[in-house]
């Protein structure tokens, strides 16, 4: 039971530094970073560009949480149970 505790932790770490990520992301997406170097580089528009960057944002969210969060949970409640 060990090395599902060890993997437990593993994956709430990952979505922690995870989740840090996707923050500093949109912060700087919020500063005009990387909207104004992708407006100037494949000519979007900057409507355009931050409706990319929120789809981005959100979908790297939904993922974040179904690869890491979920399978985190999983084994901490399974061994509660157990315990």
């Amino acid at each position: 039971m060990e090395t599902a505790l060890k993997i437990r932790n593993i994956l709430f770490k990952a979505f922690i530094i995870n989740l840090m990520t996707i923050v500093i992301i949109w912060l700087l997406s919020l500063s005009g970073v990387f909207t104004g170097s992708m407006a100037t580089f494949f000519h979007f528009d900057a409507g355009q560009t931050y409706m990319y960057m929120a789809s981005i944002i959100g979908f790297w969210k939904i993922l974040n949480v179904v690869l890491f969060l979920i399978p985190a949970v999983a084994i901490h409640w399974e061994y509660r149970w157990r315990k």
